[in-house]
């Protein structure tokens, strides 16, 4: 075993483990926060809501004044939220910190079709009550604008959370957290795969209700409690009842468990919450570099094109981010394994049908509307994932189409997604602030792009910082001087004396809360 040796302080001559020399360094740490671990956060935090636009953040303290639950978003995560807020995923599996706090990231899916931070969660048990608190802070910070879908996992308590704060909202149960449940409740890896088909395959609800009945009898499961249970929640992992529901190709949490795989490079379990909330922040900080990459790619490099469709291939790599031209390319790859087995010519539309190659069973009907230059397909990956798919490209094939209807290219998965100008909630019944985070965010992806440019030079990092300070004092000229909007509630509170907080409940506890909110505009 490996020893060092102390040669002054408390320490004398004597071997010691590299376990005891990081006690020794976590006890000097701690040492050097002269406050309580709770007053260095509140402190932290009200300092970002003064000095960083936009950042929001709110706690609770439980009645012998330990700190509670925390919630925060900073200027990106909100600005991300007004243009991709249409779905919403999170989980709360992660602990790695001192108190054993469960972290929740609620996370959603951007342009690029990668993972994009709304907010965090740090909470002191995982009730009902606690997540509910958690979902109304969440869309306070948000102005109210709620997900159209959401995912998560089975968890009772944020599913009865969900329901109460986004009722209107569609949820899906996370396709990974339900395999592992059905092998866990049968304990039958064939009816495990039986299983995962009832839920991930297209077909139609009579078709589901008939594979669902004979595979109950091929595995003798009709009294089954748990699988009678589960029929009962069909509608709510089951791809046939939700095909015309929005949610971008996310069936599961698993862009959450990655984001915690991450954040293993940043924390662990020893760390206080002031020591852990610094280290997130620089997780983040990182992980956003990837969508300034991202853009970079896209406006400085093109594409391979590789398929027999030319044209519309072309059209798409010029139009949308380069992760989702990849998932697009694929399905015009597909077009060569579709056949048409018929063609209807209506008054006003013509419906096509198609079989795959060798697979007869396996029919899609997709409707092309000439007047309006809309196409729609039976298997819904449009309003599910947003994405043309390859029996519509296959219409623009028989018809001749060189370049893909504007109504059949979602603006969220395009190069312009986060030009304010061009997205559709713009309009004066748009909430000011939201308004006001669409904007910071289309400024501050091209900001990104600049500074990106500028920092390759010596001549560009001067001109560029010239410019920047010039542009920031007309902004401040032209901002008006009594705004008609405030996003600062209450102003900058700082509760001192805040005791720090307890070791994580159990679930089925509830602490009384008393709530502070701190932001700046």
């Amino acid at each position: 075993m490996d020893h060092i040796v102390e040669q002054s302080g408390s320490y004398s001559n004597v071997g010691h483990t590299k376990k005891d020399l990081q006690n020794r360094l976590d006890s000097i740490r701690r040492s050097k926060i002269q406050t309580s671990d709770s007053d260095s956060v509140i402190s932290y935090f009200t300092a970002k809501s003064v000095t960083k636009s936009n950042f929001f953040f709110d706690y609770t303290l439980d009645e012998y004044n330990h700190f509670g639950n925390l919630f925060w978003a900073d200027s990106t995560s909100r600005s991300d939220y007004a243009f991709f807020s249409d779905v919403l995923a999170f989980d709360s599996t992660y602990r790695t910190n001192v108190y054993r706090r469960p972290l929740v990231m609620l996370v959603g899916i951007n342009h690029h079709h990668s993972t994009t931070i709304f907010g965090f969660g740090l909470l002191c048990d995982e009730t009902v009550d606690t997540y509910t608190w958690l979902l109304r802070t969440f869309l306070v910070a948000m102005h109210g604008k709620k997900p159209k879908s959401v995912v998560t996992d089975g968890d009772k308590a944020m599913h009865k959370a969900i329901k109460t704060v986004m009722p209107e909202s569609v949820r899906r149960l996370c396709c990974w957290h339900l395999e592992r449940n059905v092998q866990t409740n049968v304990q039958d890896a064939n009816f495990t795969r039986a299983f995962c088909s009832c839920m991930m395959n297209f077909m139609t609800e009579d078709e589901f209700d008939l594979q669902w009945v004979s595979m109950l009898e091929k595995f003798g499961l009709q009294n089954n409690e748990w699988v009678s249970a589960m029929y009962s929640k069909r509608k709510q992992w089951a791809e046939t009842f939700l095909r015309d529901s929005f949610f971008a190709g996310i069936r599961s949490t698993q862009r959450c468990e990655s984001m915690n795989s991450y954040l293993n490079w940043f924390v662990h379990c020893r760390l206080k919450m002031y020591e852990f909330l610094k280290n997130i922040d620089k997780a983040l900080d990182r992980i956003r570099n990837t969508e300034t990459l991202n853009d970079y790619q896209c406006s400085t490099t093109k594409p391979i094109y590789s398929t027999h469709l030319l044209g519309l291939e072309k059209h798409a790599g010029q139009n949308y981010t380069r992760n989702v031209f990849f998932l697009v390319r694929e399905e015009i790859r597909e077009v060569a394994s579709l056949s048409i087995v018929n063609c209807v010519q209506d008054v006003d539309n013509c419906t096509y049908t198609f079989k795959k190659f060798g697979i007869a069973n396996l029919i899609w009907t997709t409707r092309f509307i000439p007047s309006i230059n809309q196409i729609h397909c039976s298997c819904k990956l449009f309003e599910t994932a947003g994405l043309p798919c390859r029996h519509s490209f296959s219409v623009m094939k028989a018809i001749d189409m060189q370049l893909i209807p504007s109504s059949f290219m979602l603006h969220r998965w395009t190069t312009r997604a986060k030009d304010f100008s061009a997205i559709k909630y713009a309009c004066e019944a748009t909430p000011t602030p939201i308004m006001e985070k669409a904007r910071y965010g289309s400024l501050s992806s091209k900001c990104g792009k600049m500074c990106y440019f500028a920092s390759k030079s010596d001549d560009g990092f001067k001109e560029a910082n010239g410019e920047i300070d010039k542009l920031t004092f007309r902004m401040q000229e032209l901002m008006p001087s009594s705004p008609i909007h405030s996003d600062n509630v209450s102003g900058v509170q700082h509760v001192h004396n805040v005791k720090d907080p307890s070791m994580a409940a159990t679930k089925g506890s509830v602490r009384r809360k008393k709530k502070y909110r701190c932001e700046a505009t």
